[in-house]
């Protein structure tokens, strides 16, 4: 056996290992980690991509978001073809324990951003955060997201703020009107 390894290849820098995202709080609530669990698969070999799911209040009924997209945009057909499935899935595995209408859309201008890698993505953006229970006396933060470590700094109005991403109810980005109009215009 032939002590030059030069021809093998160095697995060291040849494998890529990715990183598993850290969610927010609110997507780690029992039943939403487990609806995910069920949901990625499926959403994954329709070549679409998983943004995320939360559960909201619209008047007395509970809505399960399931958020969708896909490098090129993605369109209420593909929503509407993955859907179906999505339902089937959720009905055997039967994580969320009351009745809830369950809406599959695209994330939308205000895109919510569920782990720290769409904090990482989103720098430099305006973001709204609200959180599970206060921090510094507050339950809302809005400011420029400015880096992603162990916690996500943003930058206020009234100052700069390290928000844990576990305290994190649910995180949107924000827009304002120029900003909108350039968005809708493109």
């Amino acid at each position: 056996m032939s002590e030059n390894h030069q021809d093998q290849p160095n697995l060291e820098t040849t494998t890529e290992t990715k990183a598993e995202p850290r969610y927010i709080g609110g997507a780690m609530l029992p039943g939403l980690v487990e609806a995910r669990k069920a949901i990625e698969p499926i959403v994954h070999q329709a070549g679409l991509e998983f943004v995320g799911i939360e559960k909201a209040q619209e008047g007395r009924r509970p809505v399960l978001w399931v958020y969708l997209d896909h490098p090129d945009g993605i369109t209420v057909d593909q929503c509407g073809d993955v859907s179906p499935e999505i339902s089937a899935v959720l009905d055997v595995h039967d994580p969320i324990d009351e009745a809830y209408d369950l809406r599959v859309s695209s994330p939308g201008l205000d895109r919510p951003l569920m782990h720290d890698l769409h904090f990482q993505q989103n720098i430099g953006k305006e973001v709204e955060i609200k959180l599970m229970s206060p921090l510094q006396g507050r339950r809302k933060f809005i400011g420029i997201i400015e880096k992603i470590e162990l916690d996500v700094q943003i930058k206020s109005t009234d100052g700069v703020f390290q928000v844990p991403l576990e305290l994190m109810q649910r995180a949107r980005l924000r827009y304002d009107e120029e900003e909108l109009k350039a968005l809708l215009k493109a």
